[in-house]
């Protein structure tokens, strides 16, 4: 597999995934500060502006290791922060790995991941070799588990939980795609 770093930055028909360091440091930190898009990515709050910048830093920091891709998706037409997209926890050889995606709450009424999400599964298939790809998710993320759904992602139980931010404790699913589900759909040809 070649160098992660140089895999920027993509396109699809309407927008810009690139590194979080081309976004507003602003932008990033309102997405990384939403309590419930942290619950359901099941990571930390950013608290801080300072937090954030340590994640874009450790972000890239990440790229160049080539242990993740860490993109900021940003809208073409008026060049707005829209949300992120990652792909990372690879397996040893590179041939599985973790998705995660978060969409600003100011960005919803637009469909970003319906269009972001066959553009990087068919990247992380076709152009990186992927062969498996998975996502971890609250199954009260009604949309987003119904965005996997659609693109052929199938969902079974993880036997865990994830607290979200009312303090409701709800079941986490495992939503996985392999690349042979795919090959022949052209819209997620790379």
């Amino acid at each position: 597999m070649t160098r992660f770093e140089k895999y920027h930055p993509l396109l699809s028909a309407h927008y810009t995934m690139d590194w979080l360091t081309m976004a507003k440091l602003k932008d990033v930190f309102a997405l990384r500060n939403d309590p419930l898009v942290a619950a359901i990515s099941g990571r930390e709050r950013d608290s801080s502006i300072e937090a954030t910048a340590h994640y874009v830093n450790q972000s890239m920091r990440l790229v160049m290791a080539d242990r993740a891709l860490l993109y900021g998706v940003t809208a073409r037409d008026d060049r707005s922060f829209c949300g992120s997209f990652c792909l990372w926890n690879f397996s040893e050889n590179k041939t599985q790995a973790q998705i995660r995606f978060e969409v600003l709450a100011a960005q919803a009424s637009r469909p970003v991941m319906a269009e972001v999400l066959p553009r990087m599964l068919g990247f992380a298939f076709f152009e990186l070799g992927v062969t498996q790809v998975y996502a971890l998710l609250p199954e009260t993320a009604t949309a987003d588990v119904a965005l996997l759904k659609a693109n052929h992602f199938t969902a079974t139980s993880t036997g865990r939980t994830r607290t979200m931010p009312d303090g409701q404790s709800v079941p986490l699913l495992k939503l996985t795609l392999a690349a042979d589900t795919v090959k022949n759909d052209p819209r997620y040809q790379f």
